[in-house]
């Protein structure tokens, strides 16, 4: 043991000034074919059945929710006088049944004769009748379904995961080594166990998913990249790797039942309210029991265990946000979401957790506008935020400085603008390379790992992995609006249009705030920041992702049909 030590030692300073641009390398490699690998993948829409109108033309179905009317953006458009814009819903269950739902048409709808008053069932070969116009529902043959499944495959194949998975194992050692090498003979024996620890996870969890007849990987590939990275800066900092490991595992455990839960719409819609109410009642939880840390009252400490309900909160406001393609017609389900909404933002404020609470207020913004389309109503309802944001600032003091010191930084580098002065520096002294994981001086300057913690990874991870990491949250946004076309339901679209505007938003607050081109708001780096709530929460909001994969195969969050058929989604 102590000849290794030795040549660790002697050996140490030239694998560090070596290793930095091997890191560089596998980093580039590691996350260049996953980013690659999702935007240039298809998401071909898929055919369920056909409706035949009374000329003749025959429109596919490629959602399982389609508006039908006479608006250019229903999904069938029936140009006719007697039609309403928004005539009626066409809707599939998993099982393949579907049903039309009339919403409230100035001619009404009838199947078979039949007036529809609220939903009935619509059979193939039955007739459906709208403004005297007769529509017909075929289903897809079992030939060209076959056909569709191999165009999907062929269409939307996505990269092997095994060299990834083997640059981001041999990037996980390296790192091990490297602690080796920085912090000597006093290297703590839990970082070399927990990054194994994250190293079988990340095999495991893959051995599971190829069992489950899945081929795509890529958006986990990233976040165990990111989760890497979050292992190191958290073993820098404040020791707790095994407690951030923990929380890795909770939220890779957390990703799997989200996805499961995701399978099924109507489990979904059921529980909404149940979770609806869960987080209204874990910010009051906040609210009674909750520790004013530095401005803010987020933290509830439980047994020695410290918990922000907050970011628990924001699966359940997505959740409670998403809504199927007829709830959408509803103005009761839209007008309680804003109540919640409301209530959320409000507990938020009253904690001072003003960078939670526009987060919070930038997905609910993007929630609404899917939901509604509504321009006008969106800046009504910025207008009267932008004047309460007014109020904030006479009224929180703390929080007013935060904002004075914006762009100024530098004119107080000792005092106010002391932890952006600094990470500015430190992005500086890292260079593109970095100096090596362990052999930087930021992690001493608070909230390093967490609010700062760009800083952190440029300085002693380089530049160049950064900016990578922030590049591996906007790829995951740009695949999740690529992939909302060919979305099946409006509540798939709408979850993951939430989820990455809420990475997005998150990441751009962490990052900018830190080098301030704006306020320090005190959020984190979705998988990167050290916090073990956050960490699991990033791996749950991830499933909204992956629900919306709707590549041949890709997502277990999306069931696979009979395998004998070649594995057919239904």
């Amino acid at each position: 043991m102590d000849m290794f030590q030795n040549i660790i030692t002697a050996v140490g300073p030239y694998y560090t000034a070596a290793v930095r641009w091997v890191f560089v390398l596998l980093a580039v490699f590691i996350l260049v074919r996953s980013i690659r690998s999702l935007l240039q993948a298809k998401n071909p829409s898929e055919i369920w059945a056909y409706i035949t109108g009374p000329d003749g033309s025959s429109t596919p179905l490629k959602h399982w929710e389609n508006l039908i009317g006479r608006a250019p953006s229903a999904d069938v458009v029936v140009n006719l006088k007697s039609v309403s814009r928004s005539h009626g819903t066409l809707v599939r269950d998993a099982k393949g049944n579907w049903r039309y739902n009339d919403l409230n048409s100035k001619n009404g709808s009838y199947i078979n004769g039949i007036r529809v008053r609220k939903s009935l069932p619509l059979r193939p070969g039955d007739v459906l009748t709208l403004g005297n116009a007769d529509f017909t529902l075929y289903p897809v043959s079992y030939q060209e379904k076959q056909e569709n499944i191999q165009k999907r495959k062929r269409k939307s194949r996505p990269v092997s995961p095994f060299p990834s998975m083997a640059a981001l194992t041999v990037f996980q050692l390296l790192t091990v080594i490297q602690f080796k090498v920085a912090y000597g003979s006093e290297c703590p024996s839990y970082i070399p166990a927990a990054f194994l620890g994250l190293c079988a996870v990340m095999w495991i969890y893959f051995i599971i998913v190829r069992a489950c007849k899945r081929v795509a990987f890529e958006m986990e590939t990233i976040a165990f990249f990111l989760s890497t990275l979050s292992l190191a800066v958290t073993a820098v900092d404040s020791g707790a790797v095994f407690k951030q490991l923990a929380c890795i595992i909770m939220g890779v455990v957390l990703f799997f039942l989200l996805c499961w839960f995701l399978r099924d719409l109507n489990r979904s819609k059921s529980i909404r309210m149940i979770i609806l109410i869960a987080g209204a009642a874990l910010l009051v939880f906040n609210l009674l029991f909750g520790v004013t840390t530095h401005g803010a009252m987020n933290w509830v400490h439980i047994g020695g265990i410290s918990v922000q309900p907050s970011e628990l909160v924001k699966i359940a406001f997505i959740i409670a946000g998403a809504a199927t393609l007829d709830e959408l017609y509803e103005k009761g389900n839209l007008t309680t979401f804003m109540i919640f909404s409301g209530f959320c933002m409000g507990c938020l404020a009253i904690m001072s957790d003003f960078g939670t609470a526009a987060i919070f207020f930038v997905t609910f913004l993007v929630i609404a506008f899917l939901r509604s389309g509504d321009f006008s109503k969106m800046i009504l309802i910025i207008g009267a935020v932008a004047l309460a944001g007014m109020l904030v600032l006479t009224l929180k003091p703390h929080v007013r400085q935060r904002f004075a010191i914006w762009g100024h930084v530098w004119e107080d580098p000792s005092g106010a603008g002391f932890q952006q002065a600094r990470t500015m520096s430190a992005i500086a002294s890292g260079g593109m390379p970095g100096v090596g994981a362990g052999n930087g001086w930021f992690h001493t300057t608070f909230a390093a790992d967490t609010d700062l913690v760009f800083g952190l990874l440029s300085e002693e991870w380089g530049f160049i992995i950064a900016v990578l990491a922030v590049l591996c949250i906007v790829t995951l946004g740009i695949f999740a609006v690529r992939s909302i076309i060919a979305g099946r339901s409006a509540y798939y679209s709408i979850a993951a249009c939430a989820a990455t505007s809420l990475f997005i938003f998150q990441t751009i607050l962490n990052v900018f705030g830190s080098v301030d081109l704006l306020p320090l708001t005190g959020v984190t780096f979705p998988f990167v920041s050290s916090g073990g709530t956050s960490m699991i929460v990033s791996w749950g909001m991830l499933a909204f992702l992956k629900a919306a994969d709707t590549r041949q195969n890709a997502s277990f969050a999306v069931r696979l049909d009979d395998r004998a058929e070649g594995g057919a989604e239904i």
